[in-house]
């Protein structure tokens, strides 16, 4: 490949990666057209490649066509988490932890900012926080757990066991199935219930859901952590983040770290050491 050809290529994957909206093909040569000295025939040929190579693919959503990252092959989501399918084996290196999910209907194969922003903040919590050290039984509970990714990072990552819900019949099947294909079904347990029916205290908890939602659970969240536990929450638009920190912080529970990609936030919580005399009476304005 020429220096040239090699150029247009990641001015297209740069663009792709910028860009905070799914974009179409022809958004996609309008831009890079009127940035560049990449004529239409240039950047045609540089997106068919860049197709074979399985570094893009088209996406379907309400009869638009877009074009997207592909993740049907090893991609990095995190400093030592790499997302493959499974009859792909990619190269390792170090503390590198390959998590093999089967493409499904379920949410949480990578695509999505939220879910990368979650498994960053689970690296974060047992990484840096190692808010497990120590604990030779540690457990997570993954709220809406979907294909199971979390839950599978996270026992990868040195959780002992993991619990995952979901009402979803199509989640709990794939969940179960990546859980089987990473060789961790008798550590993973899948279950079809919802959240508030489970009981016992969790070292970790994650959670990848809306706002309204996040808000809603936040009492159980807060009780069910053990005493240095860490919450992982993510699903959270950018302008939401204060505000979901502030209800947070009134169950004793502080901001640990915080990171945004394409306008979503993804928050890692843990409790505070000496909690609160009075809880915080006014939200953010």
């Amino acid at each position: 490949m020429t220096l040239f050809k090699e150029a247009i290529h990641l001015k297209i994957l740069q663009m792709i990666e910028d860009h905070a909206d799914k974009i179409t093909s022809r958004d996609l040569e309008k831009k890079i057209v009127q940035r560049s000295s990449v004529g239409r025939r240039e950047f045609q040929a540089a997106l068919k490649a860049l197709m074979a190579e399985g570094e893009l693919a088209y996406t379907y959503l309400y009869g638009c066509t877009f074009i997207e990252k592909s993740f049907n092959r090893p991609v990095r989501v995190g400093s030592q988490v790499i997302l493959t399918p499974p009859e792909r084996h990619p190269v390792l290196d170090g503390s590198d932890i390959a998590v093999m999910l089967r493409p499904g209907a379920s949410f949480g194969c990578g695509q999505h900012p939220t879910t990368r922003l979650a498994i960053q903040g689970i690296e974060y919590a047992l990484k840096t926080l190692r808010v497990c050290d120590g604990i030779p039984n540690a457990t997570l509970l993954d709220i809406g757990t979907g294909s199971g990714v979390l839950a599978i990072c996270a026992l990868k990552m040195g959780i002992h066991r993991a619990k995952g819900t979901d009402m979803d019949p199509c989640a709990i099947a794939e969940a179960r199935e990546n859980a089987q294909i990473n060789g961790l079904s008798q550590r993973f347990t899948v279950l079809d219930v919802p959240v508030e029916e489970i009981n016992g205290q969790f070292h970790l908890i994650a959670a990848n859901l809306r706002y309204p939602t996040l808000a809603r659970l936040s009492p159980y969240i807060a009780s069910h952590i053990c005493g240095k536990g860490t919450a992982v929450l993510s699903g959270i638009r950018e302008e939401e983040a204060e505000e979901v920190k502030w209800i947070y912080a009134g169950l004793n529970l502080e901001c640990r770290w915080e990171a945004t990609e394409d306008r979503w936030a993804g928050l890692v919580l843990s409790k505070r050491k000496h909690p609160l005399n009075q809880p915080v009476l006014s939200p953010p304005v």
